[in-house]
């Protein structure tokens, strides 16, 4: 590495990563220290998961140009996606022997990544507005993605409960028409495509109460995250953090060799790419009572290589 290669690199490690990350570290060592209790937490990620992040998906979806899209940056991205999130999967299933429920999120953990609380705002400080538009499609799949994976959870669910009904189609679709992730995904998508019958107001909200999501959820996150044990991390939460980081921007960075893409969407695909893990894996196995230490260890894990790696790949 060159010595301007490595002032960028230290550049961008103290400001925006680090910075962004602090919030997290904070509040892992709060919780160490006694100072904020989960339970205090878990009401804080309430707030971001009910208000913050629907404010936040809103105003990217909202703000999205359909027409103005790089589709094929979008498509390979999903595919990648795709190829991680399944192989994760299936080694975790056959190999490691876990349930079909953890293996489930585990490769979901592995697949998305952490893009609105912990990507977005390092993208925007190295990009400014413009990272908005690409990181919005990409968050606009994953929300489908999302949406597929709490559907298969439900059904896992239905068939280890032996059709008590407990977790039926018809509930499974009512679960989802209620979760505020679809409704503002939905109520973003006709925004985007009526910009002029929605009031300037609404998205003045949306813009206020973005700016508490990614600072809110990180420090929640790294209080529920402490109290989660560490070792040990185990060759699981070793192999999801190595896909993660290493297989899944490579994978991207290979398709970019063959399909072609706009310059800004192509770094900015593959700065999510190199993502950490996604924390909403972890979020699903508490409300679905799946044991989340491995998750957790690999979104913690990968959240502070990445600060090393993201540096990296910026400079």
């Amino acid at each position: 590495m060159t010595q301007k290669a490595l002032a960028v690199l230290l550049s961008n490690l103290a400001d925006p990563i680090l910075p962004i990350f602090m919030a997290m570290l904070l509040g892992y060592g709060m919780r160490l220290t006694g100072f904020f209790e989960v339970a205090t937490a878990q009401a804080i990620n309430r707030f971001v998961f009910y208000v913050a992040m629907p404010a936040l998906i809103f105003k990217l979806v909202g703000s999205l140009a359909f027409s103005a899209a790089d589709w094929p940056t979008v498509l390979t991205y999903l595919g990648t996606e795709a190829v991680v999130y399944i192989g994760v999967a299936v080694v975790a299933k056959l190999v490691f022997r876990r349930s079909a429920e953890e293996a489930l999120l585990i490769g979901m953990a592995a697949g998305f990544v952490n893009h609105l609380m912990f990507v977005l705002p390092i993208a925007q400080g190295l990009h400014g507005d413009a990272a908005g538009r690409p990181i919005a499609a990409l968050v606009f799949i994953d929300i489908l993605v999302f949406c597929l994976s709490v559907l298969a959870m439900d059904l896992l669910k239905a068939r280890s409960s032996q059709g008590n009904g407990a977790y039926g189609f018809a509930k499974v679709s009512v679960m989802l028409a209620k979760n505020p992730i679809v409704i503002s995904t939905a109520v973003g998508l006709f925004a985007a495509f009526n910009r002029d019958m929605v009031p300037s107001g609404v998205f003045t909200y949306a813009n206020f109460a973005a700016g508490a999501a990614a600072p809110a959820a990180l420090f929640a996150l790294g209080v529920i995250l402490a109290d989660q044990p560490l070792r040990p991390l185990g060759g699981l939460t070793w192999f999801t953090v190595g896909v993660k980081l290493l297989v899944h921007p490579a994978l991207f960075a290979l398709a970019s060799g063959v399909v072609v893409m706009q310059p800004t969407w192509q770094q900015l695909g593959f700065l999510v790419a190199a993502g950490p893990c996604g924390a909403m894996p972890f979020v699903i196995a508490l409300q679905y009572g799946i044991k989340p230490t491995t998750i957790a260890k690999a979104v913690l894990v990968s959240t502070v290589l990445s600060l090393l790696s993201l540096s990296y790949l910026t400079a």
